[in-house]
């Protein structure tokens, strides 16, 4: 595939994220290589999710009644018809080179089946200053060590072909109090003797905040350790 232009979808799974989705869908639209598909997978929302994803052009809005990232996600990837699969969240920025930067990771390395990279903080950032990428890059270093895997591929900026995710459709896990569902993806990928690459120049900014309040920084670590545990 050197040398093709492959094909990009973008799943983005929101539950009551009107309010981050348009700068989201923003950046989105933005790339100097534009993406080929974009999914919002609104989760049941309450709120004017729904309305601010179709008022963009272009963009896919895909209904999931059942509540959580799994239902969501899953739900987003299967409906995705590029070669390529991109994952991000509601209040993820990605910044202008980044699907130039996954389609140029896979086309050059044909054996690759999924892709991750860095992030900084949206607070702290502006256009291509990503400020909190060294902050962002220890945790990586550290949570990896403790996983004892190579590189994850986290829900706010990951990659796969879709011959992958078919691959390990049914070996994902569904209800998010069972399951760390990035992590669920990187460690099936993993099993089924596939690769997954790191990617620096995949850059996003992520609202980091909304990650440090303490019962959610609980809860990962408990499905942390359930996930784990799944593939011991």
């Amino acid at each position: 595939m050197i040398g093709e232009r492959l094909s990009l979808s973008v799943v983005i799974p929101a539950r009551n994220e009107a309010r981050m989705l348009g700068a989201c869908l923003r950046a989105l639209t933005g790339q100097i290589d534009p993406v080929d598909e974009i999914i919002v997978v609104d989760n049941d929302s309450t709120d004017e999710t729904e309305a601010v994803a179709r008022s963009w052009a272009g963009v896919k809005v895909v209904t999931e009644r059942r509540l959580g990232i799994t239902y969501a996600r899953n739900a987003g990837m299967d409906a995705a018809t590029s070669h390529m699969i991109a994952r991000i969240d509601a209040d993820t920025l990605v910044t202008p080179l980044w699907a130039r930067a996954i389609r140029h990771a896979f086309a050059s390395d044909p054996g690759l089946a999924g892709l991750t990279g860095p992030a900084g903080f949206t607070r702290l950032s502006t256009d291509d200053r990503v400020v909190g990428r060294g902050v962002y890059g220890l945790f990586r270093a550290v949570h990896e060590v403790m996983i004892g895997s190579g590189p994850v591929m986290y829900g706010h900026n990951m990659a796969v072909r879709r011959a992958a995710w078919a691959g390990i459709r049914d070996v994902v896990t569904t209800g998010d109090r069972a399951i760390s569902e990035d992590l669920d993806v990187t460690l099936a990928m993993r099993q089924a003797g596939m690769r997954i690459a790191y990617e620096p120049d995949m850059v996003v900014t992520i609202a980091v905040e909304r990650t440090l309040r303490p019962r959610k920084l609980a809860g990962y670590s408990r499905t942390n350790q359930l996930t784990m545990a799944k593939y011991r």
